[in-house]
C-alpha cells in the first residue's frame, strides 16, 4: 500500500547509501558540489550510475532550504513514497520476531525503533494506519534507511493481526510499565514470538493485553519511571534474540 504523494526524499548518506543497496526505486541523487566524496559519498555514486539513477549536483544552500529540518550531509535522494507490506508477506518460521507496535506517534520513535529492530533481524513490523506516526521522510532518516531492509504492515486493526499471528503458532507478549513478570522470565526458545510495545503515553490498548501469551515489565531502578518506546524496544528484541542465539535458532 502507498501513500498519495508520488515521491519521497531520502536524505543523509546512510538512508540513500541503504535505499541503493535494496535496489528501492530512487529516480534521482542530488549531491553538494561543494562537499568532497568520502567512502560512503563514492559507494552511492557508483551504485546510482550502476542503477541508471540520474545524478544532480546543487550548492549547499539549496540542501539548507529545503532540508532544515533534516541532516543531509550533502546528498538526497528522490524515490518512491515507501510501499508497505501485506501481512501475508511475513515469512513466518520457529526463530522469527515480529513487532506490533500500538500508536507510536513520534517518527523520531518510529525511525529509532524500525533500525533497531532491523539489526536484531525482526521478520517484520506492524503499525495501525490510523493515530500513529507512518513512514516519511523523518522516519527514513532516523531509521538510517532501516526502512528498506524491513517489511511494515499498515492495518486498520492491530487486534485482527494478533489473531492472525496467533493462527500461525506466533506467541505474543506485550510490554506494561508495572507488571508482575519481569521481561527476562520468559523462555523465547524454539517458538516464534511478537512483541507488542504501546503507545508513548497511553501504553498498549486493554483490547490488545487481553490477547496476549505473556505480559511483562522492564524492572526499574531509577528514579524516573518509564522508558523511552525505543529503548525498551531495543531491550526486548535482543532479549529474545540472546535466547534464540544460545539456542541455535540462527
Amino acid at each position: 500500500m502507498k501513500e498519495n504523494k508520488k515521491e519521497m526524499f531520502i536524505v543523509g548518506k546512510r538512508p540513500v547509501l541503504e535505499a541503493l543497496r535494496a535496489s528501492y526505486p530512487v529516480r534521482v541523487v542530488v549531491f553538494d558540489k561543494g562537499k568532497s566524496h568520502d567512502a560512503v559519498m563514492k559507494n552511492i555514486f557508483r551504485l546510482a550510475k550502476k542503477q541508471n539513477v540520474q545524478i544532480l549536483y546543487r550548492d549547499e544552500s539549496w540542501f539548507r532550504r529545503r532540508f532544515h529540518q533534516l541532516n543531509p550531509q550533502g546528498v538526497v535522494g528522490v524515490g518512491d513514497v515507501f510501499t508497505y507490506a501485506d501481512l501475508e508477506d511475513l515469512k513466518i518460521k520457529k526463530n522469527s520476531v515480529i513487532l506490533i507496535l500500538d500508536r507510536i506517534q513520534d517518527p523520531q520513535n518510529l525511525g529509532a525503533i524500525i533500525r533497531s529492530a532491523e539489526c536484531a533481524g525482526v521478520s517484520g513490523i506492524i503499525i495501525p494506519d490510523r493515530n500513529a506516526a507512518s513512514v516519511n521522510e523523518t522516519v527514513v532518516s532516523i531509521s538510517s534507511g532501516a526502512v528498506f531492509h524491513t517489511k511494515i504492515v499498515r492495518l486498520a486493526n492491530l487486534s485482527q493481526a494478533v489473531d492472525y499471528l496467533k493462527r500461525k503458532n506466533v506467541w505474543i507478549v506485550g510490554t506494561v510499565p508495572n507488571g508482575d513478570v519481569p521481561y527476562f522470565k520468559i523462555d523465547y526458545k524454539n517458538v516464534p514470538f511478537a512483541v507488542i510495545i504501546g503507545n508513548e503515553g497511553e501504553g498498549i490498548r486493554e483490547g490488545l493485553i487481553k490477547k496476549c501469551d505473556y505480559v511483562v515489565t522492564l524492572p526499574m531502578r531509577g528514579h524516573v519511571n518509564s522508558l523511552n518506546a525505543s529503548v525498551a524496544c531495543g531491550i526486548m528484541l535482543f532479549r529474545i534474540v540472546e535466547d534464540k542465539l544460545k539456542n541455535g535458532e540462527y
